[in-house]
């Protein structure tokens, strides 16, 4: 063998080893999913039951708990912030220590910590967000390797993130490919299915799996006449509501000039127990059901096809208002998904003859697409999460309805939370 022959030779061994690597990392992603998802659950379930026990404590409870993780996030963990996504966009704007930083082992376990004291609290907030940070930042850790692919990894780690949030590997793969990565060979491509269904896997074996928002019975789910006349009004008002979401988070959590954003940043505990007061007083006005991602809620009202109150959407679209306002850290998609099946079901009492399960899907991608203007993944993950695939169409007219309509109050809610983290002037390439 030449010595040529031998320099290649061992290249595509030192390669090999590097994708093996990868692989493992996979796994080690996989079970970290596992452990988040579980320590979430905790959380949550603990949040419900100080408020079953007396609503009342929960105007201590909340602020108390919310005032010490903000200053557990500036003191110890400022990495941490925010709910883990936009920090994706702006990877090829970031400079290296800007990446050490925000993908380091110290960021991913602040974003554990911090995020389940968040939803210990009763934040109405999701474990989605903080689960892509986390898994990218395992996947920087990758020795060996080029800034450039160390990048690549860390947006392949946020498709991987999304799939072992909520056990939807399509969604996943979709989502990085969508939003993160947009061009890819197909080396990458097999990196980023075997890493996603080697962390899903493992997700699935250790109980984190089964249906985030709950099961839908096919049966119900018929294509009734007007269906898509329904999707397009569906996908209209998640799209009007998911823009003025989005004005509403943007305002309370971008950094600007504006005075109460100047007062937040210099008075960020008093303003951590302001807003905790709110996020329980609206936990209280609305039982209880703004407290958490309200996953538990919907899966329940799926499952069971039974009808959300009436001012579901309206108690978690304030309740997720004011935990961002507090500034304490915590996705947004399962909250979007949960205000989209509240949105669905009003239209159910206009429309009673339609089968409820119905709306709640159109109201779920709707909303959800509407937020992060990716109506592909936002149809995929909603078709992989109710394990139906029987209404998929009109689930499609709501989500590129919802997208269009939606693009009209600005970019998504995660492109614009960008400027948190790079110069304005650099925004565009993030875009």
């Amino acid at each position: 063998m030449s010595e040529q022959e031998n320099i290649e030779s061992s290249e595509k061994s030192y390669k090999d080893f590097l994708n093996v690597k990868f692989l493992l990392l996979a796994a080690i992603v996989g079970l970290a999913s596992a452990g988040f998802t579980y320590l979430v659950d905790i959380a949550d379930k603990l949040c419900r039951n100080v408020f079953e026990y007396n609503g009342n404590a929960m105007y201590i409870y909340t602020p108390t708990i919310f005032v010490v993780t903000v200053f557990l996030l500036k003191k110890y963990f400022p990495y941490s912030d925010g709910s883990g996504l936009p920090q994706g966009y702006a990877v090829d704007v970031f400079d290296d220590n800007q990446i050490r930083s925000y993908y380091s082992i110290k960021a991913a376990i602040g974003k554990v910590i911090l995020t389940f004291m968040s939803i210990m609290a009763g934040a109405s907030l999701g474990k989605e967000g903080p689960t892509i940070q986390i898994c990218s930042s395992l996947f920087a850790q990758l020795r060996g390797i080029s800034e450039q692919k160390r990048r690549l990894l860390i947006k392949l780690g946020a498709g991987v993130g999304v799939a072992a949030a909520f056990n939807t590997p399509l969604g996943g793969m979709i989502f990085a490919i969508e939003e993160y990565v947009r061009k890819i060979n197909a080396k990458t491509a097999s990196l980023l299915v075997g890493a996603t269904l080697i962390a899903v896997t493992i997700v699935n074996y250790f109980g984190g799996g089964g249906s985030y928002m709950g099961i839908i019975d096919p049966s119900r789910l018929v294509h009734e006449r007007g269906v898509g006349f329904i999707a397009i009004m569906v996908g209209l008002i998640c799209g009007i509501s998911g823009g003025i979401f989005t004005k509403c988070i943007v305002f309370i959590s971008v950094n600007r000039t504006w005075f109460i954003n100047r007062w937040r940043k210099n008075h960020y505990l008093l303003n951590a127990l302001i807003f905790g007061l709110i996020v329980a007083l609206i936990g209280n006005l609305t039982h209880g059901y703004s407290f958490g991602n309200g996953s538990v809620f919907t899966r329940g009202f799926l499952d069971s096809g039974t009808e959300a109150p009436w001012y579901y959407a309206m108690g978690k679209f304030a309740g997720a208002f004011a935990s961002v306002g507090a500034g304490v850290p915590g996705g947004y998609f399962s909250t979007a998904l949960s205000i989209g099946a509240g949105i669905g079901d009003l239209f159910y009492h206009f429309l009673p003859s339609i089968n409820l399960a119905q709306f709640y899907l159109l109201g779920m991608v709707g909303f959800l697409a509407a937020i992060t203007q990716s109506p592909i993944t936002a149809v995929a993950m909603v078709v992989e999460m109710s394990s139906t695939s029987e209404f998929c169409l009109p689930i499609l007219i709501s989500g590129f309805v919802a997208s269009i309509i939606s693009e009209q109050f600005g970019d998504s809610v995660y492109h614009q939370q960008v400027l948190n983290y790079i110069p304005a002037d650099r925004y565009k390439e993030t875009v």
